[in-house]
């Protein structure tokens, strides 16, 4: 897709997937993650239902947590992803993987999407202790926003936020080597902003997440 905007070249996929093999170029490839069988949970229902289509921005957001192993210990990167145009709202990182940590990321989300931007909006987690609280429920319900959660040990509810993880991982961390903790949260900050501002997406019409998110919303 690059090729197509920098240069104005029209390619294939075989096209390209050819020269990659004759210069010996390969591609970084995501492993599959295992499905698990769907457990129905009776106190917070599920309202996206693995229905992850959007019609606008802010109308649903994925959040989690992911741990990212450096040499002063774990470092836990919470992260909320809009399911419309795929862009990270907001993240935080902790030495500690704690409710502090997750309401620290959905306020911040909340203080860069005003509230009259995300009327009806539901945020969707898995049955993490912390997206279970009562702190996290009552942040939600004083901000409006419907609570939801995925079928308990299913990952494949939350979808969303857990591929951009992968994508993260893959294209950033695992390259990276050893790091510290500054440098892991340096690592985190400069690829949200590539994934965010560079990274061109085919279900996106060739666009990056925040220039397909400003179609709707200039």
């Amino acid at each position: 897709m690059k090729i197509k905007k920098i240069y104005g070249l029209f390619l294939t996929n075989k096209t390209i997937y050819r020269y990659m093999k004759i210069h010996n170029i390969k591609s970084i490839i995501r492993p599959k993650r295992k499905r698990y069988s769907k457990v129905e949970h009776h106190n917070i229902s599920n309202q996206i239902k693995r229905n992850f289509k959007a019609c606008k921005p802010n109308e649903k957001w994925s959040i989690d947590i992911t741990y990212i192993h450096t040499t002063q210990g774990v470092e836990y990167l919470c992260a909320i992803k809009d399911m419309y145009d795929k862009s990270i709202i907001a993240y935080k990182t902790s030495s500690k993987n704690n409710n502090p940590l997750v309401i620290s990321t959905i306020k911040e989300a909340f203080a860069i999407v005003e509230s009259k931007k995300r009327l009806n909006l539901i945020l969707h987690s898995d049955q993490g202790h912390q997206f279970t609280s009562f702190v996290y429920s009552q942040v939600l319900k004083e901000n409006n926003v419907t609570h939801s959660v995925s079928a308990k040990g299913s990952c494949v509810d939350n979808v969303p936020i857990e591929s951009w993880f992968s994508a993260l991982k893959t294209e950033c961390i695992y390259l990276a080597g050893n790091f510290n903790r500054l440098e892991a949260q340096k690592l985190v900050k400069d690829y949200v902003h590539y994934y965010n501002n560079e990274r061109q997406q085919e279900q996106l019409k060739e666009l990056t997440p925040l220039e397909f998110r400003m179609l709707v919303l200039n």
